[in-house]
């Protein structure tokens, strides 16, 4: 006989088992090779789009808060192809909608003056014709900082450009300097068009080359020039002053300690100059520390001659002078200090001198006071003829001269604490100065950027875990008419036996048999596999594009993933081959044991199970309140179940009482077939179990405790492209903003923003920086925002005031409890690195954890800690506003409407709840798809266990009929046997799901408790319907 012709003809005959295992194998296959291609894919990606964003640039130089001279750009080491760039960014109203941008300033774009192109993705959103015009809404930013006193009052500026065509991405349309998948906005123009518009010419903030340049290399090219520090050789000394007006305070202490006898300036407007009623309004004071040599006691003044004789002051009179001082956002409060006349000089002197004054933009080049253009609150009718003829003959000469040390604490700011150094030295030394207190940092983007790509989100693990029941099911579909086949095989296997065949080489003919069933659908599976990657990968960009945030996926299966791919489902495969091969040709054993002393021991176990799940659930709902956990409890409890499920089928099933009943018949079949229907019953109620657990945690919003510890009991969410500068708590505040008109009882927490990377479930990319808020923390301690964890241990108050001190020099913050876990993957206590104005590494503790909130994506700093780091951060790009629900549609319209300028977006704090939830839905709906597929595949085996039953039973349904039973009788024993087990597994995986979402009753809307009973009546009459006809049809061909 030939041992081959006789596999062959075997696998044909029993090809309809044959059939269902390779079925299996394929199903089983294409999950894991396509769920770890799926990782390697979403990885590719990511990986991809970080060249797509970044081109060949390997580092960038740039200045966060200032400006670099472009005449960088001639340096060699950076090489030819190194671009000078002018960012800011902006918006551009459409519909009557904001949409925020990136606007690149370049040279090496073909465009036209006056004319811009955008990305594909701005180009998808706008929409926009080719005739139509783009008109830009940018940040006044100017050399000098928006955030000081002495800026003009306006902080936007409009710039209308011809719309030129598309930037393409590969021509780097897609430019973005942040890691993540989301496509940019992004408008170019040309750089001098971008320049003037801002009043920068010849600035860029950004360098960026396709060489490595180290912080070493920065430094040996840099020079102060760069930055925009000025010198001139006068006279008696060298003036050292900063086309931004201010010079960083590092700059000042660097140039001081290096320079002896080095004389500190810092020019200002002062609100009036007073003695005993006579007063000189708004004029400018030079603070110094000497004058020609004289060192300036704190309380002298020096006088020109000329305020002398307006006030009739002389020597030793004393001198009131009063001045607004600013605590931050631009709280203005009005300080005066005193001072003795120490000396009087001709004002002839000082107009000579020409630089004792700054040169403010809006003050000093303008031909009258009355002309001023100023942030300052300047009552012009104070203003005398006087006043305005010594502007027309002297403009900005200060009339007075005081000490610095007496005003500098008031007078200095966050953006420097002077406008000029002199030096009695022809050539000062500035060797000490390094562009990291310019503010001029240097990253590499492109390794930043693969890391981040390469340790974002684990899809495959997330695939393979979401498919976890699809493999399971596939699993049991291969075993059950692996099982049935050798089963009916057992005569042939008999026969083989009495032909002096022994075990192992039987063994070997029904794996040959096997084997090569299993090799052709893996090589199937392994396609199939790829087609399920591209599915996914075309519904994570489409129906799923909720998860992901972006689209564009393509398919890029690593060599070695599919190997392992293969291997591992292969060897799964096999093994479970392997294993129903044994056995069926294990013999039986005949040993006696108790059946008493059996169920002891499974009503024991059954007795432990219990009791351990309700400590559980216990434990969960009083003290843990963790909803993870009740998922455990949901499966704790099937698994109890199923211990009570067997030890009922094995106490009146086991037993043979003397008199014998239709029930007892029931039982003892089931109870011989438990191993089948124990397969059957985890099948069907862990697929039951998953869809409604799934379905049922979507986050509704339903239960206003939880949107209140979420949104903290505030309305209105509120980001703006302009960084506002004004307290919206103040009514002076609110008047500059045309915000008079809002509710009396609003609150308005206004935040500071460092904007790095998005840590949010948005982002797939790993975050190592995430971007910080700077938060009043008393007033988020008022709120109902809910802490979850701390490593202090103590009380919310206490926390509160904790997160407001640092210890030595690092930091403390808060974060949102879902972006420690999957945002930034780190744990409480753990520190992350920054670094601050000045290019130092600073340290930033994570001391606690809010509850899932609309904070998500950021961690929070108190502002007074964070105004340390980023000193010259002091605009507010984030605001919440608390207002009566009846009031929040006129408050939200009104905000729209008053900041529009500064490209303001507000939404609900509940909408944004809801953007966050809607990544989490559509995890969930996967999850529930994928649980769906299982499901089915659970059903597929379970009606092969049924089958495989009823076929078995045919000689059974004949004796019946020979013992008088009608095949009513006959079929109504049938299904009782049947039916029990799917009914009992439905109603365990409902009551596990119902415990697993027990910590979120109250989320579930009525629509979700809608639903899932009516899959639950759906699915168990379907059910009920299949059992029904299966057991008619197979009662039916049983006929003799």
């Amino acid at each position: 006989m030939n041992i081959r012709w006789l596999l062959h003809r075997n696998i044909r005959y029993f090809a309809r088992y044959y059939r269902l295992v390779a079925m299996a194998v394929v199903i089983t296959v294409a999950v894991i090779v396509g769920s770890l291609v799926v990782g390697d894919s979403v990885r590719m990606t990511l990986v991809r789009r970080v060249t797509e964003r970044l081109g060949n640039t390997e580092t960038i130089i740039f200045s966060r808060s200032s400006f670099i001279s472009d005449s960088i750009l001639s340096v060699s080491l950076l090489g030819e192809s190194a671009r000078g760039v002018l960012l800011t960014n902006g918006f551009i109203s459409r519909n009557g909608k904001l949409v925020p941008v990136f606007v690149w300033g370049v040279d090496d774009l073909s465009l036209s003056e006056g004319s811009a192109k955008i990305n594909p993705a701005l180009s998808e959103e706008l929409g926009l014709e080719a005739s139509e015009d783009i008109v830009l809404r940018l940040p006044a930013t100017g050399l000098v900082p928006s955030g000081s006193l002495f800026v003009t009052k306006n902080y936007t500026v409009g710039l209308r450009l011809s719309y030129e065509g598309l930037v393409p991405v590969d021509s780097g349309g897609n430019i973005n300097l942040k890691n993540e998948q989301v496509l940019p906005f992004n408008v170019f123009v040309r750089r001098s068009d971008l320049a003037e518009a801002l009043n920068v010419e010849g600035k860029i903030n950004l360098v960026l080359t396709d060489r490595q340049i180290s912080s070493t290399d920065l430094g040996d090219i840099w020079n102060q020039e760069l930055s925009g520090l000025v010198v001139r050789r006068k006279a008696d000394f060298t003036e050292i002053t900063s086309g931004r007006v201010f010079l960083q305070e590092k700059v000042v202490e660097t140039i001081c300690q290096d320079n002896l006898a080095s004389d500190r300036l810092f020019s200002y407007l002062v609100n009036s100059i007073e003695r005993e009623g006579n007063s000189i309004p708004y004029s400018f004071i030079t603070a110094m520390d000497r004058y020609k040599g004289h060192i300036l006691r704190k309380d002298e003044i020096l006088l020109s001659d000329y305020a002398a004789n307006r006030l009739g002051a002389r020597v030793g009179d004393t001198i009131r002078v009063s001045y607004y001082k600013s605590e931050g956002l631009k709280r203005l409060d009005t300080d005066a200090r005193q001072f003795k006349v120490g000396r009087v000089v001709p004002l002839s002197e000082w107009v000579s001198d020409g630089s004792l004054s700054a040169d403010f933009p809006g003050l000093s080049n303008v031909e009258r006071c009355t002309d001023w253009d100023s942030d300052l609150p300047i009552q012009m009718d104070l203003i005398t003829d006087e006043d305005e003829r010594y502007w027309d003959l002297f403009r900005s000469t200060p009339k007075a001269i005081i000490a610095y040390d007496a005003v500098v604490g008031d007078w200095g700011n966050a953006y420097g604490s002077a406008t000029a150094i002199r030096i009695p030295n022809a050539r000062p030394d500035l060797t000490g100065l390094r562009p990291e207190m310019f503010g001029i940092q240097l990253i590499h983007p492109r390794e930043a950027g693969i890391y981040a790509a390469r340790n974002g989100v684990d899809f495959a693990g997330l695939f393979l875990a979401l498919g976890f029941f699809i493999i399971v099911s596939a699993v049991l579909l291969m075993l059950n008419p692996l099982s049935e086949m050798f089963y009916r095989r057992r005569h042939e296997i008999a026969l083989l036996r009495s032909m002096g065949y022994t075990r192992k080489r039987i063994k070997g003919m029904l794996w040959m048999e096997s084997v090569p069933v299993v090799g052709r659908a893996s090589v199937v599976g392994v396609v199939m596999g790829l087609l399920y990657t591209r599915l996914i990968m075309w519904l994570l960009g489409g129906v799923w594009q909720g998860a992901t945030q972006t689209d564009g996926f393509g398919v890029y299966p690593g060599t070695w993933t599919l190997i392992a791919g293969t291997l591992v489902s292969v060897g799964l495969s096999l093994g479970l081959l392997r294993w129903a091969i044994i056995r069926a040709l294990r013999e039986e054993s005949h040993k006696v044991y108790s059946s008493g002393s059996s169920l002891r021991k499974k009503r024991l176990g059954m007795i432990v199970s219990g009791m351990m799940t309700v400590a559980m659930i216990g434990v969960n709902v009083w003290v843990l309140h963790s909803v993870p956990l009740f998922m455990v409890i949901g499966a704790a409890w099937i698994v109890t179940a199923a211990l009570w499920g067997d030890y009922r089928v094995a106490k009146n099933g086991s037993v043979h009482p003397s008199l014998f009943n239709r029930s007892q018949l029931i039982w003892a079949t089931i109870y011989a077939n438990r191993k089948q229907s124990l397969l059957s019953f985890f099948a069907l109620s862990i697929g039951v179990f998953i869809v409604f657990s799934v379905g049922l945690n979507r986050k509704g919003f339903a239960d206003s405790s939880q949107i209140r510890i979420g949104t903290g009991g505030y309305s209105l969410w509120c980001e703006s492209s302009v960084p506002v500068y004004y307290d919206l708590s103040t009514s002076s505040g609110k008047a500059k903003l045309s915000l008079s008109d809002l509710p009396e009882d609003t609150e308005v927490l206004q935040c500071l923003r460092y904007n790095a990377d998005d840590a949010s479930c948005l982002n797939l990319n790993k975050v190592t920086t995430p971007t910080v808020l700077g938060i009043n923390m008393k007033a988020l301690s008022n709120s109902d925002f809910q802490i979850e964890q701390t490593i202090y241990g103590e009380d919310r108050e206490v926390v509160f005031e904790r997160v407001r001190e640092r210890t030595n020099s690092v930091y403390p913050a808060l974060v949102d409890a879902t972006v420690l876990t999957w945002g930034i993957g780190m744990n409480l206590g753990d520190t992350l690195y920054y670094k601050n104005d000045q290019g130092l590494p600073i340290a930033i503790r994570l001391v606690g954890t809010l509850s899932n909130s609309v904070f998500q994506g950021n961690i929070l700093v108190d502002q007074a800690l964070f105004s340390e780091i980023w000193t010259e951060t002091t605009g507010s790009e984030v605001f919440l506003l608390k207002t009566g629900e009846s009031e929040r549609e006129e408050v939200k319209n009104l905000i729209s409407q008053a900041l529009s300028e500064y490209g303001v977006r507000v939404m609900t704090t509940n909408d944004r709840l809801r953007q966050f939830n809607t990544v989490t839905d559509t995890y969930l709906t996967i999850f529930m798809t994928l649980g769906g597929l299982g499901l089915l595949l659970g059903i597929l085996s379970f009606i092969i266990v049924i089958r495989k039953n009823l076929a078995m039973r045919r000689d059974e349904i004949r004796l019946y009929r020979v013992l008088g039973f009608t095949d009513g009788q006959i079929g109504r024993i049938f299904y009782k046997e049947n039916i029990l087990v799917p009914l009992y597994a439905i109603l365990t995986g409902v009551i596990g799901a119902l415990i697993s979402v027990s910590a979120n009753f109250s989320n579930a809307g009525t629509g979700a408790w809608s639903l899932a009973l009516g899959f639950m009546l759906f699915f168990t009459g379907c059910v009920m319907i299949f059992v029904r006809r299966l057991v008619k049809r197979e009662i039916g061909s049983s006929k003799l």
